[in-house]
């Protein structure tokens, strides 16, 4: 079996388009029908070599979207056939699988424990997590990545407790992520910062408590002006950009 994928063959060079032979599922694996992918920052820097030559030449992309489980390989237990999936890079539940190799021709294609840019995918049993049925493919892929990273930045890397307040500069996507992140977190205040006004208005819906256009004020004294003091985290999405 074959599936239309689009190839990094060369870095700073167009993907290729190409039918790939599907391997086999070993253990922990789960074959899915992609719905939708989103493509994020790291995925661009792959292609234009942000971090220098890439070893894995050629490989697949994509860490973000939404699927449909057609085949499960041995001992898979979190998911079953005909369940919806976020397609996520982060490891969740279930097994690490090894790194899923495809075949175009006599060539070994790398992709990973998880690849997106493709019609049927190969992956890791945990990087897939169910979720309803009717859930809106677009919403999953959000899930996937944007808003997670944001969710994982507050809950796993800051470790942000209650009471305790964040400023969070840069409320993009991922940014919007933080926010959520952190008024579930209980944390307060909460500090949206960015450039963009209707951005900072739905950091508010959100959750953010207070909100600071850092054009149009100066970020260091208007936060000490809110807190009395200095910020218990301070987070930023980089996302920021006048």
């Amino acid at each position: 079996m074959k599936t239309l994928a689009a190839i990094l063959v060369e870095q700073r060079k167009p993907l290729v388009l190409d039918e790939v032979e599907i391997p086999a599922l070993s253990y922990g694996q789960v074959l899915v029908k992609v719905l939708v992918s989103r493509i994020c920052g790291s995925q661009l820097g792959e292609i234009d070599g942000a971090k220098g030559p890439d070893k894995y030449l050629p490989h697949l992309l994509g860490h973000e979207g939404t699927g449909v489980v057609l085949e499960i390989g041995p001992e898979v237990s979190k998911v079953k056939v005909g369940d919806r999936v976020v397609l996520h890079w982060r490891p969740g539940a279930g097994i690490q699988a090894r790194p899923t190799l495809y075949r175009l021709g006599h060539k070994t294609i790398n992709a990973g424990n998880i690849t997106t840019f493709q019609n049927l995918a190969v992956i890791s049993e945990n990087r897939v997590t169910s979720v309803p049925l009717d859930t809106d493919p677009e919403i999953g892929a959000l899930l996937a990545d944007t808003l997670t990273t944001g969710f994982g930045a507050v809950i796993r890397n800051a470790e942000v407790t209650i009471g305790e307040s964040v400023v969070v500069i840069g409320v993009g996507g991922i940014g919007l992520g933080t926010v959520l992140g952190a008024k579930l977190a209980g944390a307060h205040p909460i500090i949206a910062v960015d450039v963009h006004d209707h951005k900072l208005a739905k950091a508010t819906e959100y959750g953010a408590t207070h909100a600071i256009n850092s054009l149009q004020e100066n970020l260091a004294d208007t936060v000490q002006r809110i807190l009395g003091n200095t910020a218990d985290v301070v987070l930023t999405s980089q996302e920021i950009r006048p």
